[in-house]
C-alpha cells in the first residue's frame, strides 16, 4: 500500500511556524495527504495534543527536529526530546537508543543549519532528506544534484518534506511511502528499508517571502 506523507512540517510550538494542530491536520486534507510529521525544533509539546485528531484521517507521525552541533536531524518516531547541542552522530545515536528513525535534514544548504558533506558521508543516517520545498531549486541547484548523487553514491534512501511553517505550503513536497501498514511503525519500517520515494515542487517566491515577512513581525515582537 503506498501513501503520500508530507514527512517535515513545524508548527507553533517550534517558535517560528504559525501552524496549529488544527490548520496542519486541514492543510494535509487539501493537500490529498495520508500523513504528516510533526518535526518541531527541538521540542515535542505539540505531540501531547495529537491524540483528539487519531480519527482526523490523517496519520500523524511523532517526531522533531534535532538540532546538533554539524547542523539538523529529523528524528521520527520518538515521543520525548532530546537535547540540542549533541554531535550528529551522538544525536543519532540517541534517537535510535529510543527506537527512532533518523534522517539527514536540507543536508548541504546553507541558512539552514544544515549538515555539510563529510559528516553526511560518515553519518550512520536512515534517510536522507533529499528533496526540501523551502529551498528554492533555481539558487540551489548545484546542492541538490549533489545532494542526490552523494545519496545514491551512500546507497542511502531519498525522502521529502515541505519543512513548512505556513499552512499552504504544507503538501508542497512528500514522500511516497510504500508500506505493509498504515501506521506509524509501518511508515518508520518502510523508511529504514528504503521503500519510500520523495516527490513534489518546492515554495514560490510568494511564499517564501510571506514566511520570511512572519518571522521578521515575530521577531519584532507582533
Amino acid at each position: 500500500m503506498k501513501i503520500k506523507v508530507d514527512l517535515h512540517v513545524h508548527t507553533v510550538y517550534s517558535g517560528d511556524s504559525k501552524i496549529t494542530l488544527e490548520a496542519a491536520i486541514e492543510a494535509a486534507k487539501r493537500a490529498e495527504l495520508d500523513g504528516i510529521a510533526i518535526t518541531d525544533h527541538d521540542t515535542v509539546e505539540a505531540l501531547s495534543k495529537i491524540e483528539k485528531f487519531k480519527e482526523s484521517g490523517i496519520l500523524i507521525i511523532p517526531g522533531m527536529e534535532v538540532t546538533s552541533i554539524e547542523g539538523h536531524i529529523l528524528a521520527y518516531g520518538i515521543w520525548e526530546p532530546i537535547p540540542p547541542g549533541l554531535s550528529a552522530e551522538e544525536a543519532v545515536e540517541e534517537i535510535r537508543r529510543r527506537g527512532g528513525v533518523a534522517v539527514a535534514a536540507h543536508p548541504l544548504f546553507p541558512f539552514k543549519k544544515s549538515i555539510g558533506e563529510k559528516t553526511l558521508r560518515k553519518l550512520k543516517v536512515d534517510a536522507i532528506e533529499t528533496l526540501n520545498a523551502s529551498t528554492l531549486p533555481f539558487i540551489y541547484s548545484a546542492e541538490i544534484k549533489k545532494l542526490t548523487k552523494i545519496s545514491e553514491e551512500l546507497g542511502v534512501p531519498q525522502v521529502g518534506g515541505s519543512d513548512s511553517h505556513t499552512p499552504e505550503t504544507i503538501g508542497l513536497a512528500y514522500t511516497v511511502i510504500d508500506v505493509e501498514s498504515e501506521s506509524i511503525q509501518g511508515v518508520l519500517e518502510a523508511i529504514k528499508a528504503g521503500r519510500v520515494k520523495p516527490e513534489g515542487s518546492r515554495i514560490s517566491m510568494h511564499q517564501l517571502l510571506n514566511r520570511l515577512w512572519f518571522n521578521t513581525l515575530r521577531k519584532l515582537g507582533f
